[in-house]
């Protein structure tokens, strides 16, 4: 909780510092946003071993757990890079690229998800 409290505080103070260059400076604008954005990934990077030590407990759990986890937590991954990167694009007023990024995770999450749907499917038919 207080990681997340301290990420909103770095988020805000350094887009009102951004709206307040934006207008003299835009380049150095980005540079602090894409700064400040490299400083909250890592520091909730810090929550990612729990994360791993979470895979692993399923995985012990349940033989085929790497064909479950491992395209879930690809996705998130995509999902997370997508939205960060996708959202720099539209800062710096290029909304094309933004779409164009924001297509090329959709797909991505749709290639790394196959296994996982087909896993399913093979399940369910095995019910019938």
């Amino acid at each position: 909780m207080e990681v997340v409290i301290k990420c909103a505080a770095a988020a805000l103070l350094s887009s009102l510092v951004c709206l307040l260059i934006k207008r003299t400076n835009p380049e150095m604008s980005m540079i602090l946003s894409a700064g400040v954005i490299v400083i909250i990934v890592a520091a909730a990077l810090g929550f990612a071993s729990s994360l791993i030590e979470l895979a692993q407990a399923v995985r012990n759990i349940s033989s085929g757990a790497d064909v479950l986890i491992t395209p879930v937590l690809k996705c998130v991954g995509i999902g997370a890079v997508t939205k960060i990167s996708a959202e720099l694009c539209r800062d710096s007023s290029q909304s094309s690229a933004a779409a164009a990024v924001d297509m090329a995770g959709t797909l991505c999450a749709i290639g790394v998800s196959m296994p996982l749907i087909l896993s399913m499917l093979k399940m369910i038919g095995g019910m019938t």
